[in-house]
């Protein structure tokens, strides 16, 4: 029989370490996503998401579970485990691993595109905006101020120059 306190050496902490900045992570993609709409706040969402369960299975399992397993094999010598645990395990770890990389993929791809979009927004001055732009730009603003609960509308640009 192994005893309770073998479970806490060195690789214990640094998986609870990972789990703990895992979980703030997700929190913080959780507030990111409250104040920001998008692709790119959905798919930092599922990452970080991702990543804390991956994290959170992979401390239980080294820790807590392989734990009362061995013992539960010292103490019963004809115990022999299932051969479809170890093969589930296997298939959720590559699901989360792979899934992980797809999402971080997309966000990156978002976050891009998403940059570009406002680069070139910025480049393009005012002159070489066309109506057509400043309207659905206008309706964006009136949409998002509707979703938010925004009573006010978009605010008039300041022109310079005396006010007539």
């Amino acid at each position: 029989m192994i005893p309770f306190s073998a479970i806490f050496g060195v690789d214990f902490f640094f998986n609870l370490g990972y789990v703990v900045l895992s979980l703030a992570g997700l929190v913080l993609a959780i507030s990111y996503r409250r104040s920001r709409e998008g692709g790119v706040s959905l798919f930092l969402l599922l990452t970080t998401a991702l990543v804390a369960t991956y994290y959170t299975v992979q401390w239980l399992l080294s820790g807590f579970v392989s734990f009362y397993v061995s013992n539960y094999a010292a103490s019963h010598p004809d115990f022999q485990m299932p051969t479809w645990v170890n093969m589930a395990l296997v298939i959720l770890f590559t699901a989360l691993n792979y899934g992980f990389v797809v999402t971080l993929a997309l966000t990156a791809w978002f976050a891009v595109r998403k940059t570009r979009a406002e680069s070139l927004v910025l480049t393009e001055g005012p002159e070489e905006t066309s109506s057509e732009e400043l309207t659905s730009e206008s309706a964006v603003d009136v949409e998002q101020s509707e979703i938010t609960g925004d009573s006010t509308g978009p605010a008039e640009p300041s022109v310079p120059g005396p006010k007539a």
